[in-house]
């Protein structure tokens, strides 16, 4: 799946550079966050994920993650003060926005 940056209509982040590299995998503990989203997709399981796996899976920002969230249209699980967004979950929410 080749990976694009969505708004989800928010346009304040777009009047400055993105910096690009920060949706990108910075270290090895990156790579196997997408290798682990990778293959749970392929073996058709759910997973939760925490806010930098949302970051470099739907490379969006932290801040856009929070907002999201505090807007209601990311469902969170919270453990403790840690944020869990189910894959599933985001992957119907970014099919929505591609579609429409």
């Amino acid at each position: 799946m080749a990976h694009q940056r969505y708004t989800f209509g928010f346009t304040g982040e777009s009047s400055r550079p993105l910096g690009e590299e920060r949706f990108s995998p910075q270290n090895e503990a990156d790579y196997e966050r997408l290798a682990r989203i990778a293959a749970a997709e392929a073996a058709g399981t759910d997973l939760l994920l925490d806010v930098r796996d949302i970051e470099l899976y739907a490379h969006v920002s932290r801040k856009t993650v929070y907002r999201l969230v505090r807007r209601g249209v990311l469902t969170e699980k919270r453990i403790g003060r840690n944020i869990r967004v189910s894959k599933r979950t985001l992957d119907s929410l970014l099919s929505q926005e591609i579609g429409g």
